[in-house]
């Protein structure tokens, strides 16, 4: 079998990484900087920083602070608008996926006329690319800083969409992550691990996802319960956030499937973080898989500290790394759909959004109708309760 693999941009990584910003953005010829975030990675002081790294090579910063979650579309045209009128040569992003998906379709705004809903894949895709575009995760998670596609929430279809916008250079500095509260390290990791899990099982998957998805799974199990009740475990950030930059170029090569498909339409239904969304259909995934991966899900199990995986029956690995899945989401506090008040009929009722808006669900290792998925999202609501 003949497949494709490649990295998007250049990633620069490890603690302190952020310090090279000024000297990258020379090298860009960056005159005049938009910086996106939101408004509690403003608070935090990191904004302010970046800015004056930059601002100590002469080159000129505005910070726009209002990303909103899920990346709504009038909020990244209103971005668009500022940055235009700014007169910015080179986007930056920095904080989590919804940050830094906006910092991607504000350089696609940059240098193409809007509204931006003209540039989804869904209606094409296509555009111009020549502001270069950085991008600085604060979370170790959505691995947003090395992959293709920036999500927004479209509000006149109330759908997620997508525009297809790389990055031109990621910087992901382990340091920023220590300030982030155990809800969002827990919610954020499980959003990484649920990228390796659905990359290994994707229908696309290829050699070189398959190793970062299993590394970055081990990783995620090895390190997430430290770096919850330890925020500034240097050491367990670090591999956090290695796993989450490495998944994201797993799930940018194989694809994700229909735990994302599920989690996209919980987050909009429902509000619920993405992250979680994704950890509740964690179980499920790996259920799902395996009747026609089984080895494959021998090897997650592997990944997630079982011995002698290669001898065990496909029944036996299932069931490990369901179980230990299930353990590590319950040690960081995720609460399960029940526990946040959803019915099972609302959840049963996200099947058909499901399917229908989210065309990557064609990875699935198994064909996801509408019906099947209203089967898996009643499965998923009481595999984990």
């Amino acid at each position: 079998m003949i497949t494709t693999y490649q990295q998007l941009c250049p990633v620069i990584f490890g603690p302190g990484a952020l310090e090279q910003l000024g000297t990258k953005a020379k090298e860009l010829k960056a005159t005049h900087v938009f910086c996106i975030c939101d408004a509690g990675v403003r608070t935090t002081g990191m904004a302010d920083h970046v800015k004056d790294i930059l601002e100590k090579e002469g080159i000129e910063t505005c910070i726009f602070d209002g990303v909103l979650p899920d990346a709504p579309n009038e909020m990244v045209e209103e971005a668009g608008r500022k940055a235009n009128g700014f007169g910015a040569d080179m986007v930056l992003g920095i904080g989590g996926g919804s940050s830094l998906d906006t910092a991607k379709s504000v350089a696609v705004l940059c240098d193409n006329p809007a509204p931006l809903f003209q540039y989804y894949l869904s209606q094409g895709g296509t555009f111009q690319m020549k502001t270069p575009l950085v991008l600085i995760p604060t979370a170790s998670g959505t691995g947003s800083e090395v992959t293709i596609m920036s999500v927004i929430h479209d509000e006149h279809s109330d759908a997620k969409e997508a525009v297809m916008r790389p990055g031109d250079l990621a910087i992901v500095d382990p340091e920023l992550t220590v300030t982030a509260p155990p809800g969002v390290t827990a919610s954020t990791a499980l959003d990484a691990m649920s990228h390796a899990v659905e990359a290994y099982t994707s229908a696309g998957h290829t050699p070189n996802s398959d190793m970062q998805a299993l590394e970055a799974i081990r990783l995620i199990h090895d390190n997430l319960k430290t770096a919850y009740e330890d925020g500034k475990n240097l050491e367990a950030r670090t591999n956090l956030a290695f796993a989450s930059n490495i998944a994201g170029m797993a799930f940018n090569d194989a694809s994700v499937h229909f735990g994302h498909a599920a989690a996209h339409e919980l987050g909009i239904r429902f509000h619920m973080p993405h992250g979680v969304a994704c950890a509740l259909t964690l179980p499920e995934v790996v259920h799902f898989a395996g009747d026609v991966m089984p080895d494959r899900v021998k090897k997650i199990a592997e990944a997630l500290g079982m011995k002698d995986a290669a001898k065990s029956t496909a029944a036996e690995g299932e069931k490990y790394a369901i179980g230990r899945i299930k353990d590590l989401m319950k040690a960081v506090g995720i609460k399960s759909m029940k526990e946040q008040g959803l019915t099972l009929e609302d959840v049963k009722s996200c099947a058909k959004g499901a399917v229908e808006k989210n065309a990557f669900i064609a990875a699935s290792p198994k064909e996801v109708t509408v019906p099947v998925m209203e089967k898996l999202l009643e499965e998923m609501y009481a595999l984990y309760e």
